[in-house]
């Protein structure tokens, strides 16, 4: 990442990333042979989104710093950082999955009888579309593909991003319920026993599996939500049987009328 793209997925400015370079509280970049310029790793995000973290809970810059100088000296700083550098790489995954379009290639992908400037708005306002030099990145590709094909087969657009922002704030209630249990009776008895560093790559371990087990519990159960719930608004909606014989066609659909070929 340049400074640039670190500033943006951490949230920390420009200026304080190379304030706390000079701290030493951040590596700096990486270069790379041949290249004139340096690159920042998901190794510096996840130290960002620590420092943010210990700040939030009342830690100084000093205090941090003071803290990361010990860890260095031979106090294990995987201790904290392995957990950490487990979420970064989790969000890793879903970079991974993005691409990145032109504004005129996500203003095609519209429909045609939308206002497009307030569409790309809301699309950045769900967390949809992110700002990028070269356009913007869609988080989830096949989402938008998808949200494609159920505007084409008649469902408003601006229903579409209202769902997807609906969706978000359910996944995040779903998520939380993993994380708080992951919390109460795994990270919790670990920072009670002092953080063993013998122990830590079994954690990171464990929430790598946790992650695992939410997408795996997630799917078959969404599936069958679904498939409960097309039923049921099937046969709401079917209309009543007639009289019997009013209608032959549907005496000829009966059980005792069925004939076996």
């Amino acid at each position: 990442m340049t400074i640039e793209e670190l500033s943006t997925r951490s949230g920390v400015t420009t200026r304080n990333i190379r304030a706390y370079q000079s701290r030493a509280l951040l590596p700096a970049p990486v270069a790379r042979l041949g290249e004139r310029a340096a690159f920042y790793t998901t190794d510096h995000l996840t130290r960002l989104r620590l420092i943010n973290r210990l700040q939030t809970r009342g830690f100084s810059l000093a205090g941090i710093s003071d803290l990361v100088s010990a860890w260095n000296e031979g106090k294990s700083i995987e201790q904290v950082l392995g957990i950490e550098s487990a979420i970064a790489n989790a969000e890793s995954e879903e970079q991974a999955e993005a691409v990145v379009m032109s504004e005129a290639e996500l203003r095609a992908g519209m429909p045609a009888d939308a206002d497009q400037d307030e569409v790309l708005k809301k699309l950045v306002a769900v967390g949809f579309a992110v700002p990028h030099p070269k356009g913007y990145r869609i988080r989830q590709p096949k989402l938008f593909e998808l949200g494609q094909n159920a505007a084409a087969a008649g469902i408003p657009f601006d229903e579409l991003l209202e769902e997807h922002a609906r969706l978000q704030d359910d996944m995040h209630r779903i998520a939380l319920r993993f994380v708080e249990l992951f919390t109460n009776y795994v990270v919790t008895p670990f920072l009670e026993t002092g953080m063993p560093a013998e122990r830590l790559s079994e954690i990171v371990e464990q929430m790598t599996r946790l992650r695992q087990l939410a997408i795996e519990a997630t799917t078959p159960l969404i599936r069958q939500a679904l498939a409960d719930e097309i039923e049921a608004a099937a046969q709401s909606r079917m209309p009543e049987p007639k009289e019997k014989g009013s209608d032959n066609f549907s005496a000829a659909l009966s059980p005792t009328s069925r004939k076996v070929v």
